[in-house]
């Protein structure tokens, strides 16, 4: 190829295509990230700001003077986030799946052509790894009220959201579910009530269960006793505890009173071929609309950029020598902040 005839794909252009991939799985994400805000600087600020609505007016005399009753205190942190920056060679070298009629017809594919779906397989691809990221950041928010950022060039960072102490329990011997005399739904409704009294908590509408938990779950006597016809046909509880489930990153098995969905969750990363679950098989999550969680991205650190807020910026160029390549990079500067971390709670359920 005439790398000197050769136009560079400008960023509105990589952007276009990385828009156009298949999104990647991202169950915490979709479910309580919501909102987006990005940074102009590279730092990200985010602030709690005191629930309203429980504080009681208080009575004064007719013509006595108003009291004031507005309070806005709040906790500011300030958290500068580590980059991700995935970084491949265009080289024609790179496996590429052949598209339908391209095996008996190799002349319809230009090389040009073919040039190009191999840029929009690394787009791709840094799509998937940085989207994964993001699910990873989600989750550690979610499941354990904090996340420790670390990495090869980057020292190891704790930013803790603030989750009381009370949404992390680890059920002990003689408590945990399936043992003798254990109430399943007894310890949810307790858990509900903790969260729905907590500063910055809320009422849960969503139990996340791990696949050993839901083992468990199922053959439990007081579920299937609640199973009978009147709960079903008034849909007050409607979970699937019989039959096989389909494996799958998470399926919905049905409704507990008062609009809890349950979801069975089995999402899982790889870092170096090492396989890890997002949360542990014994676990369970409860959270609710009212965790508020933000997308939040620091500014991108380069001229290129023109230090803009995005949440992902991807270019390209090329580098000199003796063969000219291309290079591929996207970065990405995020941190996912639940702006109400008692609106979730965590609890390991099984030994």
């Amino acid at each position: 190829m005439a790398f000197d005839r050769y136009e560079l794909w400008n960023t509105h252009t990589l952007l276009g295509v990385y828009r156009e991939t298949d999104p990647v799985q991202s169950y915490w994400l979709d479910l309580l990230f919501p909102n987006e805000i990005s940074s102009t600087d590279e730092y990200i600020d985010f602030e709690k700001i005191p629930r309203v609505g429980r504080k009681l007016a208080p009575f004064v005399a007719p013509l006595a003077q108003g009291r004031p009753i507005y309070e806005e205190g709040g906790r500011v942190a300030r958290f500068r986030p580590a980059y991700l920056k995935p970084s491949d060679p265009v080289t024609p070298t790179r496996a590429l799946s052949r598209r339908p009629g391209t095996l008996l017809s190799p002349s319809q594919v230009s090389p040009q052509a073919r040039y190009d779906a191999i840029k929009a397989d690394i787009l791709a691809y840094h799509r998937i790894a940085i989207e994964r990221r993001w699910e990873w950041l989600a989750a550690q928010a979610i499941i354990n009220g904090k996340v420790t950022v670390d990495g090869d060039d980057y020292p190891a960072q704790l930013v803790d959201f603030g989750r009381a102490a009370g949404h992390t329990i680890v059920l002990g011997s003689g408590s945990r579910w399936g043992e003798n005399g254990i109430s399943i739904l007894d310890n949810i409704q307790s858990w509900m009530d903790t969260m729905h009294t907590a500063d910055f908590g809320g009422a849960p509408n969503r139990l996340t269960v791990g696949t050993a938990v839901w083992g468990v779950m199922r053959k439990d006597a007081e579920i299937k006793a609640a199973m009978d016809t009147n709960y079903r046909m008034n849909r007050t509880v409607d979970l699937q505890t019989t039959g096989l489930n389909t494996p799958s990153e998470a399926r919905y098995v049905g409704t507990l009173g008062a609009g809890l969905e349950v979801w069975v969750y089995n999402d899982y990363y790889t870092v170096a071929g090492s396989v890890t679950p997002f949360m542990s098989s014994k676990d369970i999550v409860l959270s609710g609309p009212n965790v508020q969680g933000y997308r939040c991205f620091g500014a991108i650190i380069d001229v290129n950029a023109d230090f803009q807020a995005l949440p992902v910026f991807p270019r390209n160029y090329i580098v000199p020598g003796d063969v000219a390549i291309e290079q591929i990079v996207t970065q990405s500067a995020p941190l996912m902040v639940p702006v109400n971390p008692n609106a979730t709670l965590k609890a390991t359920v099984l030994a």
